[in-house]
């Protein structure tokens, strides 16, 4: 893991001279943010490009993670404003990939701000075949890693885990209605539908052992295909003075989900989601900034079956937990909380940039008596920003993340949070 970090930083420090020695020299005070077709158009002689109220990249990529392994696929992000005038940013992202460890997924998520700014629609769908989530039981406590893993490759040792395949049907879709100045509520309708659930070691004989067979024994649901369906009320304050990247302000969001078998789902259960973004601007020109998340998801009552449960990188937008596996945590009930300082490399044109992040995983068992902060875990790590586009602040994000035993890359075109 040494080597990684060691060769981690060394591509960051050349790629910080290549970018800044041109304008390293200069003083905050001749700041102008500009981003790679402004540095492109600088290079060519072109004349400024026309301001334009959205922007969308389109590109094949290839990613990382511990999960997965190495992924190729096609990105889409879209962002737009219908007039300079509109209070808030919309976004819609999208990407198709397959992964060396038979990963294939298909989803588009959008954050889209209507009728003028009074009606937030908010969705999650996807398509999920995964063939290589390794799951550990209910609690932080469960965790036992005697190897090293990079990008779901491991080097050395092995896992305490047991090995779990599904697909995944998901749609949900809220609607917040603007209340008054920056507050909405509304509903919303969520479906999940686990399928072709393969458990390895229920498999080899082993029953008494499986973690998912044990629970789904349990909690009295099939063990290789249910469903979770149900409607929700939901809350909403949002001040960031952009969607995208914030620079300053607050995003709230609380959830509150109702599932019943009259809708489909195969046991009644409640869940209750919270979630906290906050955003410090350290400076004048809101380019040291520090960023804090907290996320919450909590069964409040009834049962949910086990891969329903609240799990580490089960968030909306799978970003939870750089550094860890997705579901490497899970529990009746998870926090998690994280805290990233970013930077400018780029002094003056703001094209270049850099972040460091911690945070910090519990989750409960409330069957074995592991309560919410008796087991913490942690990870850490940095990265590199390049402003694609200047009016949305879209930016590319390339960070390496670090937990006990793991580590991963991760791209993308989107900030963590």
């Amino acid at each position: 893991m040494s080597k990684t970090f060691v060769l981690f930083i060394c591509i960051f420090l050349e790629a910080s001279h290549s970018f800044c020695q041109t304008d390293s020299l200069k003083t905050d005070s001749a700041f102008q943010q500009q981003d790679m077709m402004d540095w492109l158009a600088n290079l060519s002689s072109k004349p400024p490009r026309p301001v334009k109220n959205s922007f969308l990249l389109l590109v094949p990529y290839i990613s990382s993670n511990p999960t997965s392994g190495f992924n190729v696929g096609l990105g889409l992000t879209y962002t737009y404003k219908k007039s300079k005038t509109d209070q808030y940013l919309s976004v819609i992202t999208g990407s198709v990939s397959y992964s060396t460890k038979k990963l294939a997924n298909i989803s588009l998520k959008s954050n889209m701000y209507v009728a003028n700014g009074k009606l937030n629609l908010n969705g999650d769908w996807r398509l999920l075949i995964n063939n290589n989530e390794t799951t550990y039981g209910l609690g932080t406590d469960k965790f036992h890693n005697d190897g090293v893993d990079i990008n779901g490759v491991p080097t050395e040792g092995g896992s305490a885990g047991q090995l779990l395949k599904y697909n995944l049907v998901r749609f949900y879709e809220t609607a917040s209605f603007k209340l008054f100045n920056i507050f909405f509520a509304g509903i919303g309708l969520h479906y999940d539908h686990y399928y072709n659930i393969i458990d390895d070691i229920f498999l080899s004989g082993d029953s008494a052992r499986c973690i998912h067979h044990q629970h789904s024994k349990e909690n009295g649901s099939n063990s290789e295909d249910y469903s979770i369906v149900g409607v929700s009320l939901n809350l909403l304050f949002d001040s960031r003075d952009n969607q995208v990247n914030a620079y300053k302000g607050h995003f709230v969001n609380v959830n509150y989900r109702i599932n019943l078998t009259d809708f489909g789902s195969n046991q009644n259960s409640t869940v209750l989601l919270t979630e906290l973004r906050s955003f410090l601007p350290l400076d004048r020109y809101k380019r040291h900034i520090l960023r804090f998340w907290f996320y919450g998801n909590f069964v409040t009552s009834g049962k949910v079956p086990y891969l329903g449960l609240p799990a580490l990188g089960y968030d909306q937008r799978q970003r939870t937990g750089r550094g860890y596996k997705l579901g490497q945590f899970r529990g009746d009930n998870l926090v998690y909380g994280e805290t990233e300082y970013r930077f400018p490399i780029s002094r003056n044109t703001g094209i270049l940039g850099g972040d460091v992040f911690f945070n910090v995983t519990s989750t409960s068992d409330r069957k074995n008596g592991i309560w919410l902060l008796d087991y913490l875990r942690f990870g850490y790590g940095g990265g590199l920003r390049i402003m694609l586009d200047k009016q949305s602040r879209t930016r590319l994000a390339i960070d390496l993340g670090v937990s006990p035993g793991s580590v991963g890359f991760y791209f993308g075109a989107q900030e963590t949070f």
